[in-house]
């Protein structure tokens, strides 16, 4: 999905997000306690918390495009199943309010919060522990299930991003062979950002370090190099400082050829002009 596509699809995503997410608080909290909307005001609510930590936790794993990497087929799955999770921790802790958090049990509001930002703790709650006969204790139930799913949606969206990020690091950086100089001006642009924490611009001179001491081809390396770049820097970042290097190094090659070639060699004084000798031969005086 392209950058204007994307700009366009994520303030929607976010006004769905936080109407519905208000939607389901204002039922909450206006419909009569007895009233079946009461809490399905809540409950809709904490369907939303949980997408939210879903989505929290994708924008942590995937710095270079985070909102693209959510709004893919395999990103709203994985929200989408957050949310079910935090739903389902939800009616559980309805259903045995007196046996998980009794302390909650009359206040939806805070049920909801637990259930939205904590479902998955919920579900490993002592609800779901077995205690063998010899005192031991084992987790049973949907957690570990949970967990292989979310997992296994979270390694597809990875795929997915690593496809593209190939093709877009393949296709700008392919035919650059100068690690060098290509190097240093990576370690330039850095401080362009003003958010850039040390441990991102030690990461790219980790990865700098490193492949200066292997013995690959310097496309290769360039390569290398531009994926950890656009971790830190995003698409359009990436984008701008690629072209710009393409530039660099191109200034560059001309004046390594020009210094090669040494200063220019002066000039030749020109010989002086002598006048044409007249075609008219003088005729002698007697």
């Amino acid at each position: 999905m392209n950058s204007k596509k994307v700009g366009y699809v994520i303030p929607l995503l976010g006004v769905i997000f936080f109407v519905t997410m208000g939607m389901g608080i204002i039922i909450g909290r206006t419909a009569l306690l007895e009233s079946p909307w009461h809490v399905f005001g809540y409950a809709l609510a904490s369907l939303l918390f949980g997408a939210l930590v879903g989505f929290s936790e994708i924008l942590s794993r995937y710095r270079d495009e985070p909102l693209q990497a959510s709004i893919t087929a395999s990103g709203l799955a994985y929200l989408f199943l957050n949310g079910i999770i935090s739903l389902a921790a939800f009616v559980l802790l309805r259903k045995y309010a007196d046996n998980i958090f009794p302390g909650i049990k009359d206040d939806l509001l805070i049920t909801a919060f637990v259930a939205g930002f904590g479902g998955m703790a919920v579900f490993r709650s002592k609800l779901f522990t077995f205690r063998s006969p010899d005192g031991n204790e084992y987790a049973i139930g949907p957690a570990i299930v949970l967990e292989t799913v979310l997992k296994t949606i979270d390694q597809k969206i990875d795929r997915r991003r690593a496809t593209e990020r190939q093709g877009r690091v393949y296709e700008q950086m392919a035919d650059l062979a100068d690690f060098e100089n290509t190097a240093r001006y990576i370690k330039a642009c850095l401080p362009s950002f003003q958010n850039l924490t040390q441990e991102e611009k030690r990461e790219i001179q980790t990865v700098i370090e490193d492949y200066e001491k292997i013995d690959w081809p310097d496309s290769l390396k360039c390569l290398a190099l531009g994926f950890a770049y656009l971790n830190i820097a995003g698409e359009e970042n990436f984008n701008q400082v690629v072209g710009n290097l393409r530039k660099f190094l191109s200034e560059t090659e001309s004046q390594g050829a020009a210094n090669i070639s040494g200063p220019p060699a002066p000039a030749t004084p020109a010989a002086p002009k002598v006048p044409p000798a007249s075609s008219k031969s003088k005729t002698p005086q007697r």
